[in-house]
C-alpha cells in the first residue's frame, strides 16, 4: 500500500494536503520563489527526503512554476534529473501549478466565484500562466478578502477537483503521475462519464 510523503511550497498547500491525507507527512521546502535556483531547489527536496527516509512511496512534490521562463513540464522534469543527481532514487512524483495554486483553484471558476462572491469578468477558458493570486484580489467585492492560508484553503478544498481537472494542464499532468495512488480526492478525475 502506497503511504506518500508531501514537501510543498508553503503553507497554503500544506494545510491543503493535512485536510487531504490526513496523516501524511507534508514538509514545507522553504526554497521557491522567482529568484530560486532549480538546483538549490532540487538540494533542498533531496535533502528533506533523506531525512524522512525510506519509509514513503511516493514523495509528492508541488512546486509552483513562478515567472520561471520553463514550461511545468520542463521544471518537473529538470527537478527529477536534478534530486535524481543527488543520489535520491526514491519514487517521486512532482506536480508544478502553472504559476502558482491560485491558478488550479481558478480552474473550477464556478467554485471560486460562488466561494469568493467574485465578479463575472471575462472569464477565460484557462487561467494557466497568468498571476491567479492577483486576479482573485482583483475580482473580488470592494470589501472582499483573501488570504492563501484561509480563503485559499477552504475554497480548493470545496472545489470540483474534475474541473480543475479538465481546465488546467498543469493540474492534469500532476493528476496524472498520481493515478496509482488511490486517492479518493482525485477519483473522479478518472471516472468514466
Amino acid at each position: 500500500m502506497n503511504k506518500p510523503a508531501f514537501i510543498v511550497d508553503g503553507q497554503q498547500e500544506q494545510k491543503i494536503i493535512q485536510q487531504l491525507c490526513p496523516g501524511a507527512p507534508v514538509r514545507i521546502l522553504n526554497c521557491n520563489g522567482e529568484d530560486v535556483k532549480l538546483d538549490a531547489a532540487a538540494k533542498r527536496i533531496a535533502s528533506l527526503i533523506r531525512l524522512m527516509g525510506n519509509r514513503y512511496y511516493p514523495y509528492v512534490i508541488i512546486f509552483d512554476r513562478e515567472k520561471r521562463r520553463e514550461t511545468a513540464a520542463i521544471i518537473s522534469k529538470t527537478l527529477v534529473n536534478l534530486i535524481r543527481a543527488d543520489d535520491i532514487d526514491d519514487e517521486i512524483v512532482i506536480g508544478i501549478p502553472d504559476r502558482m495554486i491560485e491558478n488550479w483553484l481558478l480552474a473550477d471558476w464556478e467554485n471560486i466565484q460562488s466561494q469568493g462572491k467574485l465578479r463575472n469578468s471575462n472569464v477565460r477558458k484557462t487561467f494557466e500562466c497568468s498571476n491567479g493570486k492577483a486576479i482573485i484580489k482583483k475580482l473580488l467585492p470592494k470589501n472582499g478578502i483573501y488570504q492563501e492560508t484561509v480563503q485559499g484553503v477552504s475554497w480548493f478544498l470545496k472545489a470540483n477537483v474534475k474541473a480543475i481537472y479538465e481546465k488546467s494542464p498543469s493540474f492534469h499532468l500532476f493528476a496524472n503521475a498520481l493515478q496509482e495512488l488511490s486517492c479518493a480526492w482525485l477519483n473522479p478525475c478518472f471516472e468514466e462519464i
